[in-house]
């Protein structure tokens, strides 16, 4: 791959990140994954349509950044404490369901009734359940770096599995958001803390899930390996946490059983081999 197109996906994340998360604290890495995630998207291909000219022309890949900047959104207004109470999960999935449904707004216009209604319905629950469940595991997990790292891993994994499913573009995109959060544990150089709260696992959840079933809606990723990795953030959210919240023994307990998940779909998605092939 030219090294210039890695450089447009990769670099506005992560100098976003690293000036936001400067200027804001951990507060600032959602904006600035959307932000990146924006900038990525106008370098790679051309700049997304404003919403309100995609809602007349839709477009799935200029919604999913859309959708992605809006979850960032949500993500910032839950930093800042505007959500309180049960009021924040519930704007979590809301926001995840509603992502998935635009996404999908071109494509429900070739399907039928019943055909939207189970992709989106199904879909929009899976988006709106992952990020409950991210949101729950970054609640319970420790105050360290390892999550971040976990989540880099995560969604770079989710970025090659898109790649394997014949969108390079959805799989830079995806490596967009990786990058923005391994940005963010390098600024421990300088910064006391580049955790992660529950706060960001609405985001990162719902990323992860959107990126997947935009793989097999707008590329040719199988269902098998998208629903494979979809079960990858539950298992965190399932574990139960060690005491005190020790980051080896968090990251002993969901590192396993989530990355032979995500290995099981990649091995899944390569593509077969040819037997006629010299």
């Amino acid at each position: 791959m030219d090294p210039t197109v890695l450089l447009k996906g990769a670099l506005p994340p992560i100098a976003a990140a690293l000036l936001l998360i400067s200027i804001c604290g951990r507060r600032g890495l959602p904006l600035a994954a959307g932000i990146g995630l924006y900038l990525a998207y106008g370098l790679l291909k051309d700049w997304p349509a404003a919403p309100w000219s995609l809602w007349h022309q839709p477009n799935g890949t200029a919604w999913l950044v859309w959708g992605t900047v809006g979850l960032a959104a949500v993500s910032t207004a839950d930093h800042l404490g505007l959500f309180p109470g049960r009021l924040a999960p519930m704007t979590t999935a809301a926001a995840g369901a509603g992502a998935l449904w635009l996404m999908l707004t071109k494509m429900a216009q070739r399907w039928s009734g019943s055909e939207a209604a189970l992709h989106i319905g199904v879909g929009g629950v899976s988006v709106a359940l992952t990020a409950l469940a991210m949101r729950g595991a970054l609640a319970r997990s420790p105050r360290s770096t390892i999550p971040a790292v976990m989540t880099t891993l995560l969604l770079s994994l989710d970025a090659g599995l898109v790649t394997l499913g014949k969108s390079a573009l959805l799989g830079q995109l995806c490596g967009a958001v990786a990058a923005a959060i391994g940005a963010a544990v390098g600024t421990r150089i300088w910064r006391r803390s580049s955790s992660l709260t529950a706060a960001d696992g609405v985001w990162i959840g719902g990323a992860h899930a959107l990126f997947l079933l935009a793989g097999v809606h707008l590329g040719y990723l199988a269902w098998t390996p998208a629903c494979c990795a979809l079960l990858a953030p539950l298992t965190w959210w399932l574990v139960r946490p060690p005491e005190e919240s020790h980051a080896l023994g968090w990251l002993v307990r969901i590192a396993p059983l989530s990355l032979a998940l995500m290995a099981t779909a990649l091995w899944l998605a390569m593509p077969a081999e040819d037997p006629y092939g010299y």
